[in-house]
């Protein structure tokens, strides 16, 4: 009799729980989209600042053109989230710490707004374990970047080093190099001038470039298609490209 009455409400809860996620898909509910509290807002000037570096354990990282000539810094979430930003040595560093808790289902991770002046020329050392990384700034910058899961959109690059565990990298324009590593996500660049020699390696998933300058490019892969347009064999430079998984597509 217990029996029974053990299955019947674990039957009953998950009939419940099926009907709830039911209910938030045919809202359109995104947990992306609940509303986290400011808890940090503050700003600095830019004379001294030649590097941002960012820290974080679950953070959505966004990076915006100031309207003015200083640097902006705005922090998100809940009680959990606790930030310490200082300046040290032409250092901008942001450095996200986590309380410990105990969640029930879902854990809302924090976000980082950092506005930059349109006139900074530095570089960017990013490290978060999850949450999704954008830069939407027009200046050409240098970018070091290591996440373990979240998903990578760059604008303009002057230069790109690091890794990422699980999500996709997208990029704009990059007017440099590039050296980096995914385990499992798709590349796709829109336009790639190098001047310098670049790396890209890819356990699982596809490697895109619609344009590709300056460079002669030498891809293998293990499994999937290599189509390689208008390689130039005496360019300065070399593009190496490796998937194990993955096709090869270079325009």
């Amino acid at each position: 009799m217990a029996k029974v009455i053990k299955i019947t409400l674990l039957s009953i809860i998950c009939v419940a729980l099926v009907g709830f996620m039911i209910m938030l898909i045919q809202n359109g509910f995104n947990f992306k989209n609940i509303k986290r509290k400011l808890i940090l807002n503050e700003t600095y000037e830019a004379a001294d600042i030649n590097k941002v570096k960012v820290e974080s354990r679950s953070s959505d990282i966004n990076i915006y053109e100031a309207e003015d000539d200083k640097f902006k810094v705005e922090v998100y979430g809940d009680e959990s989230v606790n930030p310490e930003v200082k300046t040290l040595d032409g250092i901008l560093s942001i450095d996200i710490k986590n309380k410990s808790r105990v969640c029930f289902g879902i854990c809302l991770g924090s976000k980082v707004n950092i506005y930059v002046p349109t006139t900074f020329d530095g570089k960017f050392d990013i490290e978060t374990k999850s949450g999704d990384i954008n830069s939407d700034i027009k200046s050409y910058n240098d970018y070091e970047i290591n996440v373990t899961s979240g998903d990578i959109s760059l604008n303009n690059v002057k230069s790109l080093t690091g890794h990422a565990t699980s999500g996709d990298l997208d990029v704009d324009n990059i007017d440099g190099y590039l050296n980096f590593k995914t385990t499992s996500g798709d590349i796709e660049i829109d336009e790639f001038i190098l001047n310098k020699n670049s790396s890209i390696k890819v356990t699982s998933g596809d490697v895109t470039i619609d344009k590709c300058s300056n460079a002669y490019v030498e891809a293998s892969v293990k499994s999937g298609d290599i189509d390689i347009k208008k390689n130039d064999r005496h360019a300065q430079y070399e593009l190496k490209i490796n998937t194990t998984s993955g096709d090869v597509e270079v325009n």
